[in-house]
């Protein structure tokens, strides 16, 4: 049974509906990203979650706990539930300990659990220091400890993250994640990093135009995305343009092996977009496949551009060193089963796959 049971939620600005009947479900103890571009409704559905919004419809659930409904409506503060901003947005005229502390209630063990959180969050020589004396990450572990402070029974994360320096950012995360999974905290996290999600996530909740589009684990929004959509968002894709053949598509590349990403047997000849990862291609010297027109090296592995004998380009991703040159004549395998996505006929339509 999940934990937070999210149902048909929808949250409306005037005329505009923001989130247009969100469901989500999240287990206990799990740490839940939802992922999604700017203006999609990922902030949104926090605020909402956290009774700062007010919901136009739908049920908000957390454990026993009945948040929101047609008749129900808890105070923010009655919630049980935990924030950390973007900014940190701690308080200037409270101490570290006074910032951790400020959502505890007076009572014997108010001091020992800020000391505790304190340690937990690596900031135990700190805890009188004002925020203007801390780093920007150390401000963000004291914002993380605060919404801890009071046991909540679910951690919300807005973007945390995202105004840290990219070395930070990744310490950060990977110790947030660590520490919040070492306390069995339920917890979900908003982001437009693809990376992030996938790398610190349990579950991942793709969302565009107020909707979850797709929910699984990393592994399954990115090797078997619902849509061509979803697939370019959450990561590079190679796509070309082919028909149906017996479990097969008939494309620039060849024959590829593939699966239809809705799990439905296409007809012979339908035509389809066959959808493959960059990594899922395989690069030789001396073959006649594709010309190598350039190579994006990025340190660990690169992208390299190929033009296939058709004229098509696809990129494939490269580990270092082993790198072909420009103008080099290379054979091309495919070391993974590919996805085949419906292509619209000329009287259809389908809403257009992001490039990227």
């Amino acid at each position: 049974m999940s934990w937070v049971a999210i149902e048909g939620l929808s949250v409306t600005y005037g005329s505009a509906a923001v989130l247009d009947g969100v469901n989500l479900q999240i287990p206990r103890g799990a740490l839940t990203a939802v992922l999604g571009p700017s203006g999609c409704g990922k902030t949104t559905l926090l605020r909402a979650i956290a009774g700062l919004l007010p919901a136009a419809g739908g049920t908000i659930r957390v454990g026993e706990k009945l948040l929101s409904s047609a008749t129900v409506q808890l105070a923010p503060e009655k919630r049980g539930v935990g924030w950390v901003p973007q900014d940190a947005s701690l308080f200037p005229h409270l101490s570290v300990g006074e910032n951790i502390g400020f959502g505890l209630r007076r009572s014997p063990d108010r001091a020992g659990r800020i000391t505790d959180l304190a340690a937990l969050v690596g900031l135990a020589d700190l805890i009188d220091r004002a925020p203007s004396q801390l780093s920007g990450g150390q401000a963000q572990r004291v914002a993380l400890a605060r919404s801890l402070a009071p046991r909540p029974d679910l951690i919300l994360l807005d973007e945390p993250f995202a105004a840290l320096d990219p070395q930070l950012r990744s310490t950060l995360r990977r110790e947030v994640a660590d520490l919040l999974r070492g306390q069995s905290n339920t917890s979900l996290l908003v982001t437009h990093d693809q990376e992030e999600a996938l790398s610190l996530a349990d579950y991942v909740a793709v969302m565009r135009d107020g909707r979850i589009l797709q929910w699984g684990t990393p592994w399954e929004v990115y090797e078997r995305p619902v849509s061509r959509w979803v697939a370019a968002f959450v990561g590079d894709t190679v796509e070309l343009d082919g028909h149906w053949s017996g479990g097969q598509v008939l494309c620039g590349l060849g024959r590829v092996d593939a699966e239809s990403a809705d799990g439905t047997e296409p007809v012979e000849g339908a035509p389809v977009t066959l959808m493959l990862r960059p990594e899922w291609l395989q690069v030789a010297s001396g073959g006649s496949d594709a010309t190598v027109t350039s190579v994006a090296y990025a340190g660990h592995d690169a992208l390299v551009s190929l033009e296939l004998v058709s004229g098509a380009t696809v990129r494939a991703r490269i580990a270092a060193p082993d790198l072909p040159r420009r103008g080099e004549s290379v054979s091309i395998g495919i070391k993974h089963r590919a996805l085949a996505y419906p292509r619209p006929s000329a009287a259809g339509q389908v809403a257009p796959a992001v490039t990227r």
